[in-house]
């Protein structure tokens, strides 16, 4: 009987720290919220931002973006969102998932909407680290649009418009969670 509690116990565990849903692009239906209790949040948005490239690229990634922007057929798509913990607490195994609005998945080159750190990852907030201590964290998000300058002005629109909606964050870790929603993000069109 202990076993079988003890099984359960760890069971639990698991799922809390291990949460998300990798494989959709719709966000689960929560109870989101404007405000933090644990976290500052920091949102950019950046619209066909320019990348430098050193010219010797050895990553295949590397290299498709670089040709992607030279070619003059794509517009790049930059989500970043930092994490502070302004708790005085240490936040264990902390996990985080993004959504961008659903409007932009016939637009988005690869389709997927939502990112966020790995499963795997280990990540602790308010731990010492080098000396220093380690109290945020950024997910980031890099994908390609067509040319907006190049595309009808009514899907330019949509995807403009569906870049400005609200993003869906989820935040677990050890002992809590928080569901919020993103509205006041840095837009920024180059």
């Amino acid at each position: 009987m202990i076993l079988v509690a003890f099984v359960g116990y760890d069971y639990y565990n698991y799922n809390r720290s291990h949460p998300f849903l990798y494989n959709t692009n719709k966000a689960p239906d929560l109870n989101y919220s404007t405000q933090s209790k644990n976290f500052k949040i920091y949102t950019l948005i950046e619209v066909g931002k320019k990348y430098q490239f050193s010219g010797n690229e050895t990553s295949e990634w590397a290299k498709n973006a670089k040709e992607a922007q030279e070619s003059n057929k794509y517009t790049s798509l930059q989500y970043t969102i930092i994490i502070e913990n302004i708790s005085d607490k240490v936040i264990r195994d902390f996990k985080a998932q993004a959504f961008v609005d659903e409007g932009l998945q016939p637009y988005i080159m690869s389709g997927i909407l939502y990112f966020g750190t790995l499963n795997q990852q280990k990540i602790d907030l308010n731990v010492k680290n080098n000396e220093k201590m380690d109290y945020m964290t950024e997910i980031s998000r890099f994908t390609w649009l067509p040319n907006i300058n190049q595309i009808d002005v009514k899907d330019r629109e949509k995807i403009l418009e569906a870049i400005k909606k609200p993003i869906k964050l989820i935040i677990k870790w050890r002992d809590g969670e928080e569901y919020l929603l993103l509205e006041n993000a840095e837009v920024k069109i180059y």
